[in-house]
């Protein structure tokens, strides 16, 4: 049996018309009213406030990219609490692939012997041919990221991009060091 959805509101039916036709104010009493809301499901999921508020941004960005296209079937409510468990269970996977590849890529703090060390270098030496086959852009934003040890955050205020770019950057790199293939 199918769960049973209620049907929007005609307050949520209003919003949304509102924000389908671009109105600003409509726009802002929606962030007041959900702005708090999220914050506290983001940060009970990552627990930590700089994840918080840049999911609390990415939700409202993505609502407001999506706003002609939303289809509520229940309470507008209950549709921005699921996009901000998405958006916070994003950051999280984000986090455990970053720290998955910060573990592989770790530099040795000492080389033993002369055979680590052409080890090493041998290594380094694959993983620069590996990053010279990305763009330029995608290599610098791993590089700030894995070797500068910059957060997305950070890199996207240094470069003037998106949060969300930095991550599909990121993942590109991520991608072409996994698969190998130049």
């Amino acid at each position: 049996m199918a769960p049973e959805f209620s049907r929007p509101s005609n307050h949520d039916v209003y919003l949304l018309t509102g924000l389908a036709q671009g109105d600003p104010i409509v726009f802002r009493l929606i962030y007041q009213s959900y702005e708090r809301r999220i914050y506290n499901i983001a940060f009970y999921y990552t627990d930590s406030e700089q994840d918080a508020e840049d999911i609390v941004q990415d939700v409202f960005t993505s609502l407001w990219l999506r706003r002609e296209k939303i289809e509520l079937k229940g309470s507008l409510e209950n549709y921005i609490t699921r996009c901000a468990k998405y958006t916070a269970f994003f950051y999280l996977k984000m986090r455990l692939k970053k720290k998955r590849a910060t573990e592989h890529v770790a530099i040795p703090r000492v080389l033993n012997n002369p055979e680590e060390h052409i080890r090493y270098k041998d290594m380094q030496a694959y993983l620069h041919n590996l990053l010279e086959s990305v763009s330029q852009k995608t290599r610098e934003i791993f590089y700030l990221s894995r070797y500068n040890g910059l957060s997305y955050l950070e890199i996207a205020n240094r470069m003037e991009i998106s949060v969300k770019t930095v991550e599909y950057h990121v993942s590109l790199a991520l991608r072409k060091l996994a698969t190998g293939k130049f």
